[in-house]
């Protein structure tokens, strides 16, 4: 996801290939990432923040909720709509958790029964910066929201009541986004690009 949304051809070592990290890999082909899949690593020439298409088809998430949560953040600061549908597990999955404080950040999305994919996503190419305090400590709800700050005009902020895992934290510092951690509390201020970068 970094990757597709940095300028430059990033390189991922040790690229797993799972069917969760293909439904990530085939999103973003759907929305014009190109990708070089070997035996040992990736190449994805991203696109910059601001690159990415229209999806040319209906995202599939398969089974994948870091998938579909992460991304809902990156689509909500596009300018575009999309829509994101998922096999009938993740369809069970609550999306709720993602989708406050989201709109809150002035998104548009709509689910079903206001909690369950299939999501659709009518993008606005801008965001508003928020303070969040999350319910619960998620990972996935974390990113979510700090993804979408990287488009918000300002400072977002996310307060959790325990910490979770900072993979997005390290990542998104890697890739030169300006991001600050205090105790619980995790800011990003809005970015003009990401660099791509070589992972291993």
């Amino acid at each position: 996801m970094f990757s597709a949304i940095a300028e430059g051809v990033s390189t991922i070592e040790n690229y797993l290939v799972s069917a969760d990290c293909v439904s990530t890999l085939n999103a973003f082909k759907n929305m014009g990432i190109s990708a070089e899949v070997g035996r040992e690593c990736v190449k994805i020439k991203g696109r910059g923040l601001r690159g990415l298409k229209a999806p040319a088809e209906i995202i599939d998430a398969g089974n994948s909720g870091t998938t579909v949560r992460l991304l809902s953040g990156i689509l909500s600061g596009q300018e575009f709509f999309s829509k994101i549908i998922g096999d009938e597990s993740l369809s069970r999955r609550p999306m709720k958790r993602i989708i406050e404080p989201l709109s809150k950040m002035g998104a548009v999305i709509k689910a079903k029964d206001s909690n369950y994919l299939p999501l659709e996503i009518e993008g606005s190419g801008g965001l508003q910066p928020i303070y969040y305090k999350s319910p619960v400590a998620s990972a996935q709800v974390k990113s979510c929201v700090l993804l979408a700050g990287l488009y918000a005009s300002g400072k977002t902020s996310v307060l959790e009541p325990l910490k979770s895992r900072d993979h997005t934290e390290r990542m998104l510092k890697a890739y030169g986004a300006d991001i600050a951690v205090d105790g619980l509390e995790v800011s990003v201020k809005a970015a003009n690009k990401l660099c791509a970068q070589n992972i291993g």
